[in-house]
């Protein structure tokens, strides 16, 4: 990727012209900007013209029937009690549909008793089903239980292989897969096991019937500790529909009833937002950014879904678009003697240095100012002002961060991969969406948790790399596409390091990316803080796995997206 210096500092007023690197000429003075020429909006209006999917009436209605379907989902985990495999079968139906939020208390005692009478031995690990060994074993670690991998010895032969005989097993072969992506560094049978049956599952599809092969092929695309609970919902329901053997009809009710009252109120949130959106501004005013709100709350979605977290959501979206616009004009806008200035001014929070700034900057910095007044008016209603002061402070960090990646972009400097990587966590600002995601989730967040975030706890750095190396992999081609003006990524410093070739620099990148996810998984095993909070952090990482699919920035390049905002915000279930 060609790196452009940049000019002297700017005594320019900003032209509309938005053709590659925009040049805007004032006496003998030029400024060249890195304008990235984002396409616009895939979504426009659509979700403030368009109605809602069904009645007020209708609406309430559902609402009373869930309340009824909800208590008979009780009884039935009631009734599965005492019985291991049909209690965790069960619950595991409830979270992939995306329901579970409604038995928090009844999952979490029936966990707990399981982990309990499996770790005392009342119920011996040497049961030779390899899918029920493989559940439970999945199942309490999402639940930050210690299971060691041991558990499956039993299946593995003299050589330390798994058996052969195994992988005509499907439903233990997928178990096992599943649950293998719960591993920890150092684990290396779970490695082992991911290798084993992602084989087996890869031939297996060809020969099996369509609502199996539909469920594996699901799974081989992202594992399931990977995957947005919210679209894994949409696309498990009409699975779970078409398992004539496992199906319950009561749950199915539930999963399809709730899923629509959900919609619902999503929709009138992205609407809302959007009204937001067009107020602040942006597709007319700051036409160098990204349009990009109806993508920014999809994203956010995917930390928390539920309705008891409806104003922490759209408080979050809001402080993603001022990551989002700061994001853009330190990479697609700002010279560094701009953004020198505009660092300082986020530094102070300073709406006097907004006077002295370029219009586009000028505009740019009062939405970010405007916006996080609207955010500290919202949480003072609870009295919880220090929150703002934290978000404040992890802003204040990344744009230190922002202004140094942009000294080296306008320095073409190469780091190595480390070097890169010590910066890069920081950029990548997942230490800013988990403190917004904190700041409106009620009593469970008080300061302990602020402060232990602050702290850059090492979830967040492992959550942060796999972030860095997902975006850089995904946005490589996009880039040099564009021309952009634009940091080296790591995987320029994989090449320039190692001597990687394109391929090979994914590849070991890629591997990167692996290790921190394990590192998640580790974490999660041995964190104190409330497990309401340590699941933003996992819902987040989660969400740059699905942006970044297929090796494509699916927030940069939106098309990549619409298929799945479509199935969880347009198409009804």
């Amino acid at each position: 990727m060609e790196l452009v210096n940049s000019g002297p500092p700017p005594n320019v007023i900003h032209n509309a012209t938005m053709e590659g690197c925009l040049k805007v000429a004032k006496n003998e003075d030029v400024v060249v900007r890195p304008i990235a020429n984002f396409h616009p909006s895939l979504w426009g209006d659509y979700f403030i013209t368009n109605a809602t999917l069904s009645s007020t009436h209708q609406e309430e209605q559902m609402k009373r029937r869930v309340q009824v379907v909800v208590k008979d989902v009780k009884i039935l985990l009631k009734d599965a009690n005492g019985s291991m495999r049909e209690e965790m079968q069960l619950i595991d139906a409830l979270q992939r549909l995306g329901v579970a939020y409604h038995f928090e208390q009844e999952i979490n005692e029936a966990l707990c008793f399981i982990n309990t009478t499996s770790s005392s031995g009342h119920h011996s690990y040497s049961d030779n089903d390899l899918h029920f060994v493989a559940l439970r074993f999945r199942l309490l670690r999402q639940h930050h239980y210690y299971v060691p991998p041991d558990v499956f010895n039993q299946f593995m032969d003299d050589k330390g292989k798994f058996r052969e005989e195994m992988s005509n097993d499907l439903n233990g072969l997928l178990s096992l897969y599943e649950a293998a992506y719960l591993g920890i560094p150092g684990e290396d049978l779970l490695d082992e096991a991911i290798d084993f049956t992602r084989s087996h599952l890869q031939s297996l599809v060809k020969h099996i019937g369509p609502c199996l092969a539909r469920k594996v092929k699901h799974a081989l695309e992202t594992p399931l500790r990977r995957r947005i609970s919210r679209l894994n919902a949409r696309l498990c329901i009409s699975i779970y529909e078409e398992d004539t053997e496992a199906k319950n009809e009561v749950v199915l009710e539930l999963a399809k009833l709730d899923f629509h009252i959900l919609q619902l109120l999503h929709r009138e949130e992205v609407k809302k937002i959007s009204m937001w959106w067009k107020d602040v501004g942006v597709p007319t005013k700051l036409t160098f950014a990204r349009d990009r709100i109806v993508e920014l709350y999809f994203w956010m979605l995917g930390a928390y879904f539920e309705p008891q977290y409806s104003r922490a959501r759209m408080m979050l979206v809001k402080a993603i678009f001022m990551l989002s616009l700061m994001d853009d004009v330190y990479d697609s806008y700002g010279t560094l003697a701009e953004l020198q200035h505009f660092t300082g001014a986020i530094q102070r929070w300073d709406l006097k240095a907004a006077d002295e700034m370029e219009e586009c900057l000028r505009v740019a910095f009062l939405a970010i100012y405007q916006t996080m007044g609207e955010l500290e008016a919202e949480v003072l209603k609870d009295g919880k002002l220090y929150r703002i002061d934290y978000l404040r402070r992890e802003f204040e960090k990344s744009a230190i961060a922002y202004l140094e990646e942009a000294k080296w972009r306008d320095e073409c400097y190469v780091p190595s991969l480390a070097e890169h990587l010590e910066l890069s966590i920081k950029t990548a600002v997942l230490n800013v969406v988990t403190c917004a995601s904190f700041i409106g989730m009620g009593e469970i967040a008080g300061k302990h948790p602020f402060d232990w975030l602050a702290s850059f706890p090492q979830i967040i750095k492992d959550a942060s790399k796999m972030g860095r190396i997902m975006d850089d992999i995904g946005s490589f081609e996009i880039d040099a596409k564009m021309g952009r003006k634009h940091v080296v990524s790591t995987i320029h410093c994989c090449m320039n390091e190692f001597g990687d070739s394109l391929e090979e620099a994914k590849a070991r990148l890629l591997h990167l990316a692996e290790d921190a996810w394990k590192g998640i998984n580790k974490e999660c095993l041995h964190l104190t803080i409330p497990p309401a909070l340590l699941a933003r952090v996992v819902n987040i990482a989660c969400m740059m796995e699905a942006i970044y699919y297929g090796n494509i920035d699916g927030y940069t390049e939106a098309s990549v997206l619409k298929n799945s905002i479509s199935l969880l915000l347009v198409q009804p279930i």
